[in-house]
């Protein structure tokens, strides 16, 4: 883990923000969710005559800093935020742009808040990458690049006990406020990856 403090922007550059984490962990997913989800939101953007906002690795990868909800903050067009779930009773609460489909951040169930560090532009204030994960989901490529080595060492249930380890006094304020029993909005058109 590294400590990071970085602005970020939105791909139209109306939503603005920092992360300030003394403790980020950089990972790489490989989900057909988290592949589907971006791939949703470029085809949005794209239907709309904007470029595509969400990058992905050559094998379909998402670069995600893991860091609390709390060490986000949103300086600038914080009414363009948009929060979905991919689908029904999903715990995971999905935030981007409703300017140019940018895909920021997920919160859930876990207190934790994966953040999309392709927005961080300084590649000095990126930690190395520590974990490539769902490997077993990840696209083959084109052979131009050589595939990376995917992590085994985080095992599937570690993302079921991270809520006790999870300090709670970093969970709020989140960057986007979800109320006890508010209904959230299925992303239309989601596409699994």
């Amino acid at each position: 883990m590294q400590a990071i403090k970085a602005n970020f922007s939105c791909q139209c550059g109306k939503v603005k923000g920092l992360v300030d984490s003394p403790s980020a962990l950089r990972l790489v997913c490989y989900s057909k969710d988290y592949r589907g989800y971006y791939n949703t939101l470029n085809a949005l953007a794209t239907k709309i005559g904007l470029p595509e906002p969400a990058k992905l690795d050559p094998f379909g990868g998402v670069d995600l800093l893991q860091i609390y909800p709390n060490e986000i903050k949103v300086l600038e067009g914080k009414d363009l935020l948009e929060t979905c779930i991919i689908r029904e009773k999903s715990p995971i609460h999905r935030c981007y742009t409703k300017c140019c489909f940018t895909p920021l951040f997920d919160t859930g169930s876990t207190g934790a808040a994966l953040f999309n560090s392709a927005l961080i532009s300084d590649e000095d204030q990126k930690c190395e990458v520590k974990y490539r994960i769902i490997g077993r989901q990840a696209l083959k490529g084109d052979g131009s690049v050589k595939k990376p080595p995917m992590s085994f060492s985080v095992p599937f249930g570690w993302f079921f006990t991270m809520p006790k380890r999870c300090r709670q006094d970093k969970v709020l304020p989140s960057p986007v406020a979800i109320k006890e029993g508010e209904d959230i909005k299925v992303l239309e058109g989601f596409m699994e990856g």
